[in-house]
């Protein structure tokens, strides 16, 4: 099974999308579905980025023991605390690269012959995962984008199914679980630009996702009603062009003005006191 020839090609560049037609015009660039899916409301990480902060406090204060009284050493410590999080999600990300990377090396037979301790259990769960199903892997780490709604992606895999009703996608994930919708509507964004791009129907969306510490536990789960993610993508890019989209105006009330305003008046209805002139008779 093959993709049929595209409509149009697909280049990416930091995460930017552009189009270029048959014709030879372009379009774009566009932004990415995931970079649109940041308008989504996130509240389990504002709980997560403070336990990183004051667990970095707490620890650093107890490896430090009086010395960390010092106001210096303090505030040294209290702005690395509020990093904290930032750093360990770019380890995690990081990992999730190192993940990719290796599935598609397994994908295409070139399975290196040493892998780290950390990526041995993803790399085994994957294998394990291909055994257990029917997808065919038509093709891998594809770039789309839709000119209809002006986003681009990067699909981790393209799969056949005759099970599930013919092509799908497959996306890999490296994470502690599943969070609401995001990842529905992610591949949803994938599925609609794909649709799009190559003139095919998209029946199907699974999410391999694997742990990202021991005893990494890992689980492939089906998108159960794509149109429904494919929807929901298309609302959260909506949003996201609004958002671009300056919807509030210059104010028409302003005390900050109307104060700068009357002490001019002010300053120029006060007259100087004048000086008495003294003459000589």
């Amino acid at each position: 099974m093959k993709l049929p020839e595209p409509k149009y090609i697909v280049s990416d560049a930091n995460h930017k999308y552009s189009i270029v037609l048959p014709t030879g015009e372009t379009a774009g660039p566009f932004k990415s579905v995931t970079g649109i899916l940041q308008v989504l409301d996130k509240p389990a990480l504002v709980g997560w980025s403070a336990r990183e902060s004051a667990n970095y406090f707490k620890a650093e204060l107890l490896r430090l023991g009086r010395s960390a009284l010092d106001p210096a050493m303090l505030d040294q410590i209290a702005k690395d605390a509020a990093g904290a999080h930032r750093r360990k999600s770019k380890d995690a990300a990081d990992l999730g690269t190192r993940v990719h990377g290796l599935c598609e090396a397994i994908i295409k037979g070139e399975e290196p012959a040493d892998i780290p301790a950390e990526l041995a259990e993803p790399a085994l769960d994957f294998k394990r995962w291909r055994m257990q199903s029917d997808i065919e892997l038509v093709a891998l780490e594809l770039p789309v984008a839709s000119l209809e709604h002006h986003f681009g992606g990067r699909i981790d895999a393209v799969g056949y199914s005759a099970t599930r009703g013919g092509l799908g996608i497959v996306d890999l994930k490296t994470s502690s679980g599943f969070y609401g919708n995001e990842y529905s509507y992610q591949v949803g964004g994938y599925a609609a630009a794909l649709a799009e791009q190559y003139g095919i129907n998209v029946a199907w969306a699974e999410i391999v996702r694997f742990g990202k510490k021991p005893p990494y536990d890992s689980e492939g789960r089906p998108v159960t009603d794509l149109p429904a993610a494919i929807q929901g993508f298309l609302n959260a890019a909506a949003v996201a062009l609004s958002n671009s989209v300056p919807l509030i105006g210059e104010p028409d009330f302003c005390t900050k003005t109307i104060r700068a305003e009357e002490a001019a008046r002010a300053a120029k209805t006060t007259t100087p006191k004048s000086k008495k002139t003294a003459f000589p008779f």
